[in-house]
């Protein structure tokens, strides 16, 4: 038997997620702009129609600069956290996961919106926990500078302290609602928490009652040494950065290995992957070079400024990654690069940087889906979250109609959903 795994939709509230310039699309094709209420609620009737396990959101707070304004890299950016509301109410079974920065918003703030959000959803929501990363998006809150990298860690720690204390704050039963002695709760089973640490003080309690979940599902991304620490310590599902298989098992290994240690159950990885499916394997290579060739270097080499927290105007592209400057942001993308001793420039690498499309996941749906068992067989993980490379509802439709298929023919993915919650999803398998 093949061993199933699990699918999310990855996105940003923007017109373009992940994928330079994927907002270029013929326009007698797009239906709805991707500002449009409609053109969310197709992905996500989409996606359920497929039974994904979730739509994800990721989320920034900085400004495009003028090459991220011209080429609309991950820029603008709408709130996904209002977004989800709405979504939640055209679906039934998807899951949905909203990132929320530990650096900005405040702890109570976070669990009162996530609990709040875990009513709406009616126990469909996760949180991806993200510590933020880029000056700019520091200087949009009125700071000159983010912590130090593993600082960001260290504050993020006691941060999920206040949270889980929060969530926590109200007794299992401590709602009544007894109409005959008019008591609502019962005070002794609602508690304040007087949380004082050395970033954060809180009285609590949480002013919203627990939800279908009692608290959100926690995803996280951390690639570092000391972001991996994190993640086992909080995490239910991590993000993981794909590429090739034995990236994939390096990370894996290690994640089980952290997670052995500090003795908890295995942690689900969702790996990071853009299929591109045709009825054909010439069409969908047709397709592939397109996308590659319609993205310029200044965009790939603005999203790798933005990610790695460097200023790269003032950098030697033609110079290799590892004369880099020592990079403070992210650098799990910039690791699918260097792997196995390779030492590519920053130029060699501008037109690939998050565009996923330039892999090896093209052809038909047997083809795709050959490689994405093989890469689970032989990697490790639990599943993938696919990010769509051109208009979006068309890129997932084609995903549903053409590889969902395919993968539950071979009993790879599900084929209905069997429990209500967004962990139940992440549990069945």
């Amino acid at each position: 038997m093949p061993e199933k795994f699990h699918l999310t939709g990855f996105m940003l509230y923007s017109p373009a997620p992940h994928t330079q310039l994927s907002w270029v699309y013929p326009p007698e094709k797009i239906r709805h702009p991707w500002h449009s209420i409609r053109y969310w609620e197709e992905i996500a009737q989409t996606l359920e129609r497929g039974c994904f396990d979730m739509f994800f959101f990721a989320d920034g707070w900085a400004g495009g600069g003028e090459v991220g304004t011209r080429y609309a890299i991950q820029f603008p950016t709408h709130d996904p956290v209002t977004l989800v509301s709405r979504l939640s109410g055209v679906t039934k079974h998807l899951g949905f996961a909203v990132t929320m920065s530990t650096s900005f918003y405040a702890p109570y703030m976070t669990a009162r919106k996530l609990s709040t959000l875990d009513h709406i959803t009616e126990g469909r929501i996760g949180w991806n926990v993200v510590n933020s990363l880029n000056t700019g998006e520091a200087r949009n809150f009125g700071m000159e500078e983010l912590l130090p990298h593993d600082e960001r860690y260290d504050r993020a720690d006691e941060y999920m302290e206040v949270c889980n204390q929060l969530w926590n704050s109200w007794e299992p039963d401590a709602v009544k609602m007894d109409m005959k002695n008019r008591i609502f709760a019962d005070p002794d089973k609602v508690h304040r928490i007087d949380f004082k640490g050395k970033y954060f003080k809180c009285m609590g309690p949480l002013n919203v009652i627990p939800g279908p979940q009692r608290k959100p599902v926690i995803f996280q991304a951390g690639a570092s040494p000391r972001g991996r620490e994190f993640a086992v310590r909080h995490s239910e599902c991590i993000f993981g950065v794909g590429g090739s298989a034995a990236g994939m098992k390096e990370f894996s290994d290690d994640i089980a290995a952290r997670a052995d240690a500090a003795d908890r159950d295995p942690i689900k990885i969702i790996w990071g992957a853009q299929p591109i499916v045709a009825e054909s394997e010439s069409e969908a290579r047709e397709r592939q070079q397109e996308i590659i060739e319609r993205i310029p270097i200044e965009a790939g080499l603005a999203t790798m400024a933005g990610h790695f927290n460097l200023d790269l105007t003032k950098v030697d592209i033609d110079m290799p990654v590892s004369k880099l400057p020592q990079i403070d942001g992210t650098r799990g993308m910039l690791d699918i690069y260097t792997r196995d001793g390779a030492d590519p420039t920053l130029k060699e690498i501008a037109r690939s940087y998050l565009n996923l499309a330039a892999g090896n996941l093209v052809g038909t749906p047997e083809q795709v889906a050959d490689v994405l068992q093989g890469l689970i067989e032989e990697g490790g993980g639990n599943g993938f979250q696919l990010t769509p490379a051109w208009y979006a509802p068309d890129y997932y439709r084609d995903i549903v109609d053409l590889l969902i298929p395919e993968l539950q023919r071979r009993d790879c993915v599900r084929t209905s959903y069997r429990g209500q919650t967004l962990r139940d999803h992440l549990r069945e398998f």
